[in-house]
């Protein structure tokens, strides 16, 4: 059977206390296999990141950090999500050890995937410049399909918002579609989120 494609939720940079709600609703109706605590320029509201990470974590999802691996060491996040930068994934792994889930953000770009997957990178992200960008979400699924085809390394469609772009995009090969940050702004956001995880296990169950 065909590896089931599963969500990757990636949360604001300054989540609010409806944010928080709305997530612990989005992960008893969906399939969340990991979410991504944003990080903002301003203080870091630890008790809420505690809180986050908790929620997530008793969910039996993995949480990760954007970009900063002493602080996913310091509140016990699961590992790090870091942009396609050799030096910051091998200080990353460094840091945080075999065990710890690290990913990269590589873009559009082939060169920047397979130097961080030939580096151990636990995941590679492909994404358009926005959820609104029709010629790169268009690309990023060239990509995927020629990911899965020779790699073994999991991939993740980043930035994704339309239920049946996720769904194109699990059929060729995405292991994991992250909506983008902009989603939570949305009224009806967890249904939102549960439509494309509905139609992730469709492919799933179709395949």
């Amino acid at each position: 059977m065909k590896p089931k494609c599963r969500l990757y939720l990636q949360l604001p940079g300054e989540p609010t206390a409806r944010h928080e709600a709305e997530l612990a609703q989005a992960l008893t109706r969906c399939d969340i296999a990991c979410v991504l605590l944003g990080r903002s320029e301003s203080s870091l509201d630890e008790a809420r990141a505690d809180r986050l990470i908790d929620l997530v974590q008793g969910s039996g999802a993995a949480c990760l950090v954007a970009g900063d691996a002493e602080l996913a060491a310091h509140l016990g996040a699961d590992g790090v999500h870091l942009a396609a930068d050799p030096e910051a994934y091998r200080q990353a792994r460094a840091l945080l050890g075999d065990e710890a889930s690290i990913g990269a953000f590589c873009g559009l770009s082939r060169h920047d995937a397979m130097l961080l997957g030939e580096l151990g990178a636990d995941y590679v992200g492909f994404g358009p410049a926005s959820p609104d960008d029709i010629e790169g979400i268009d690309r990023c699924a060239e990509l995927i399909a020629w990911w899965a085809e020779i790699f073994v390394v999991p991939c993740v469609a980043f930035d994704i918002d339309a239920t049946d772009t996720a769904r194109e995009l699990a059929v060729l090969g995405a292991d994991f579609v992250a909506p983008s940050r902009a989603i939570w702004r949305e009224d009806d956001a967890v249904n939102r989120i549960a439509a494309i995880g509905r139609a992730l296990s469709d492919v799933r169950r179709a395949a």
